[in-house]
């Protein structure tokens, strides 16, 4: 009894941060077309990419000639997102 209420006490407290924080001065997200302006790269689907290297998480850097030929899945996220 007393595990199951702790449990809905808990719920309760959830609920209410993932209410509360998104109103918080920053924590809100904004509108989105800001957003998008903020990572807008200006490349269209289909266009060649720029040249770039990135850092493996072995330190290893990589160019786009190292890619080219091999399937590549970059993924890019906010580290906060309400």
């Amino acid at each position: 009894m007393i595990l199951r209420s702790l449990a809905s006490l808990v719920l309760i407290a959830l609920f209410g941060l993932n209410w509360m924080l998104p109103s918080l001065p920053g924590m809100a997200r904004g509108p989105e077309n800001r957003i998008r302006a903020d990572v807008s790269t200006g490349l269209a689907l289909g266009q060649s990419l720029p040249p770039f290297s990135l850092t493996g998480l072995d330190g290893r850097e990589y160019t786009l000639d190292d890619l080219l030929g091999h399937r590549v899945l970059l993924t890019f996220e906010r580290s906060v997102d309400w």
